[in-house]
């Protein structure tokens, strides 16, 4: 989910935040999309590609909520 030019995965409750670029050079790498990987996959790969998760606001958490109540089905994997 993109949110002010971050993209942000995960659900409200354990949100990952980090640049389009970051997201980019993930996908390059492991051939998934942030947003289609475990929290564990997800994780893994940020450390092996040297990416900082961006801290989460208030805003975001707002965001995602609504994206999951809008489509619950679109967070369960």
């Amino acid at each position: 989910m993109m949110i002010g030019g971050m993209v942000v995965v995960g659900t409200s409750a354990a949100m990952v935040k980090m640049s389009q670029a970051d997201a980019q050079k993930i996908q390059q790498s492991t051939g998934k999309a942030p947003e289609e990987m475990s929290d564990e996959e997800l994780q893994q790969a940020m450390q092996q590609q040297g990416v900082q998760a961006q801290p989460v606001t208030d805003q975001d958490q707002q965001a995602m909520a609504a994206a999951e109540e809008a489509d619950p089905q679109e967070q369960e994997g």
